[in-house]
This record gives structure tokens, sequence and C-alpha cells, in this order.
């Protein structure tokens, strides 16, 4: 692999989180709510109509890699294509294996706890964090969080004794 190469994957890995922190706010609570929406429900068993946005996305990364692939001229297409897999792979284990738990639970890690921790403020009240890999969780939403316990793996909510602190 080439130096060019690598930073091609490592640039379009990089873009992805801003990228999918407009997908998320603008598509998935915006016009795409009517899928994402099963997401934000209490948890069922097996697939859910969100699950068609991992399949929607993949799709368009497999025709633009197609593309790099075939025509000279977008070749560094296919290359970002990589980093953009990439990131849907570490995207997926974060959200869907250790946060949502849908395979299983893992055991606890201190780096992924803090991205489970953003994503159950999201789930509680529907908006910030959008991101994924890197959340950022604005103040007063986690002040606000302080003493609602929330388990992103059934996606049900319930009030704890504040620690004093």
């Amino acid at each position: 692999m080439t130096v060019h190469t690598a930073v091609i994957i490592a640039v379009s890995f990089v873009v992805m989180e801003p990228v999918t922190y407009l997908a998320h706010r603008f598509v998935m609570h915006g016009v795409g709510w009517v899928l994402h929406r099963s997401h934000h429900l209490p948890a069922g068993s097996g697939f859910e109509a969100n699950d068609a946005f991992p399949v929607i996305f993949a799709g368009i990364t497999i025709l633009a890699m197609a593309a790099g692939a075939t025509l000279p001229a977008v070749h560094p297409v296919e290359v970002a294509g990589v980093g953009v897999t990439l990131y849907g792979l570490a995207y997926m284990f974060v959200h869907d294996v250790y946060i949502h738990a849908r395979m299983g639970r893992l055991p606890h890690n201190g780096l992924l706890e803090r991205l489970r921790e953003a994503h159950a403020i999201h789930h509680l009240y529907g908006g910030e964090p959008y991101g994924m890999l890197v959340p950022i969780v604005p103040r007063r939403l986690r002040e606000r969080a302080n003493g609602v316990s929330y388990d992103p793996g059934t996606r049900r909510a319930r009030r704890v004794a504040r620690s004093a602190a």
C-alpha cells in the first residue's frame, strides 16, 4: 500500500464522523424518521426498520467503489470506499454490538462506556449527540441526564437517586 493510498483511507475514515453526524441529524431525524423511529422505540426482537440505513449506505459505498474500480479518472473513490467501509465496521461494532448489545453483552470497556453514555443521552432526549465515534454531548444534556439510568440494550430509562458529588 502506498502512502497516498493510506492517506486517502485515513482521511475518508475521519471525514465519516461529521458525515455521519449530518446524516443522523438531518436524514434519520428528518425525512428518514419513518425508518429511524423504530430505533428509538423500546427494543423488540430481530430486525427493525432502521436496519435499512446500513444497507442503503453500504449500497451507495459499493456503487462508488465499483465506479472507482472501473473508471480510472475516479480511482481515488474506490480507495476512499475502503475508509468508509472501515468506519462503517467501527460504527457497527460500537453501536450495534457494544452499545445496543444486539449480539449479546460484551465486557465493559472504559472508552466504549463513554460512547454508550453519550448514545444513551441521544436516546433519552432524541437530539444531541448525533455523532457516534466522537460524540459531543452538550453540558446541559449531560447534567439533565444525571440521575437517569438508561439501558441502550433495552432502550428503557428509569430515575435513580442522584449521587452526592
